[in-house]
C-alpha cells in the first residue's frame, strides 16, 4: 500500500489563491502555470474562459481549443520551458457557437520569484482582427514587462 502524504488539492488551491491573489486587480486574464502547464492560479477574467474545476489541469486540457495536438506544438509551452525573456505568442480559443476568440499572450518567466510550482505567468489580451499587429504586440509585452516587475517586487 502506497501512502499519499501530499496535501488535499483544495489546501493547495488555497494556498495559490493567498500567493496570487494580487493579480486579481489585473484589467486582464491571467494565468499562473507549472512546469507541466497545470493551470496552479486563474484571476477572475482567466477563470471566466475555463470549466469550474480547472485547478490543476493542464491548460489545453481546460481552455477551448480545437486542435487536440495544440499541446505537442504550442509556442506558449516553448515559450514556458525555453523563454528567459518574456515571449508573445496567440491563443486561439473555440466557442460552442463555432466562435473563434483570438488571444494575444505574454509569457512572463517566474524563474526569480517561484518558491512553489509556478514557472510562469500568462497574460492574456483580446486581440481584435482589425487591430494594429505590431502596435498590439508592442503594447501587451510593454504592459507584461511592468506586470513582471510587480510580481517580482510583490516577492521580494
Amino acid at each position: 500500500m502506497i501512502l499519499d502524504h501530499s496535501p488535499p488539492i483544495s489546501t493547495l488551491r488555497d494556498e495559490a489563491a493567498v500567493r496570487w491573489g494580487f493579480l486579481e486587480d489585473e484589467t486582464d486574464a491571467c494565468a499562473v502555470v507549472s512546469e507541466r502547464m497545470e493551470l496552479v492560479y486563474l484571476n477572475a477574467l482567466a477563470r471566466v474562459l475555463t470549466p469550474p474545476q480547472w485547478f490543476a489541469k493542464r491548460c489545453f486540457e481546460v481552455l477551448p481549443a480545437t486542435d487536440e495536438q495544440c499541446a505537442w506544438q504550442c509556442p506558449t509551452i516553448v515559450a514556458v520551458h525555453q523563454a528567459e525573456d518574456i515571449t508573445y505568442c496567440e491563443e486561439s480559443l473555440h466557442g460552442d457557437d463555432a466562435s473563434v476568440v483570438i488571444l494575444g499572450t505574454a509569457v512572463i518567466p517566474l524563474a526569480r520569484v517561484r518558491e512553489d510550482e509556478s514557472r510562469a505567468l500568462l497574460l492574456f489580451r483580446h486581440k481584435d482582427e482589425s487591430c494594429d499587429e505590431v502596435g498590439f504586440q508592442k503594447k501587451l509585452l510593454e504592459d507584461a514587462s511592468r506586470l513582471q516587475a510587480r510580481v517580482t517586487s510583490h516577492f521580494v
